[in-house]
């Protein structure tokens, strides 16, 4: 684990950014991202720590919208309109539970000292930085295999009709003659 200029070792505060996430605290997460790009200038760290400022940013903004749609809503008609407002309601807790699911996988990776790799914002973390997230080469190029069921049968070479020989045909008393 690699140790920081402050002595703190650098995935610390990634995992607490994306902790932040967990527990609604968009404003402590941009205090962590702010302070590992300013304190310890690590390009690595500050890529994780902008990825859960990011996920902290539009988990709450879209957990706020969707709360605040279904409050338009008076869910004290029964209805349409409480089926709305339950329906904005369930919504936001299922992007809620997306940001808590990312938070976890996140964690787990910067952990072990990987790319917490969450698919948009890691790509834009790359952006912010001014380099482009690397592809993975591929692989070697394998055949497609023959397909399976009966095995390939050669047809017999083309035998051209022979020259001197009787030929079955209308002229010479073979089938077709009327």
């Amino acid at each position: 684990m690699r140790k920081g200029k402050l002595g703190v070792v650098l995935c610390l505060y990634p995992i607490v950014g994306f902790l932040c996430v967990l527990f609604h605290l968009p404003v402590v997460c941009a205090l962590i991202f702010g302070f590992v790009l300013a304190a310890e200038r690590d390009e690595w760290a500050g890529r994780q720590s902008l990825q859960a400022l990011g996920l902290s940013a539009v988990s709450t903004a879209l957990e706020q919208l969707l709360r605040a749609v279904g409050n338009l809503f008076p869910s004290y008609y029964s209805g349409f309109f409480a089926f709305l407002s339950v329906a904005f309601g369930v919504l936001a807790v299922l992007v809620y539970l997306i940001a808590i699911i990312c938070s976890i996988v996140a964690i787990l990776r910067v952990a072990r000292d990987q790319e917490a790799d969450l698919p948009v914002l890691s790509g834009l973390a790359y952006r912010a930085y001014g380099k482009r997230k690397p592809q993975p080469m591929p692989g070697p190029y394998q055949a497609p295999y023959p397909p399976q069921g009966q095995p390939f049968q050669q047809q017999p070479p083309y035998q051209p009709p022979q020259a001197g020989g009787q030929q079955n045909g209308p002229q010479n008393g073979g089938p077709g003659q009327s």
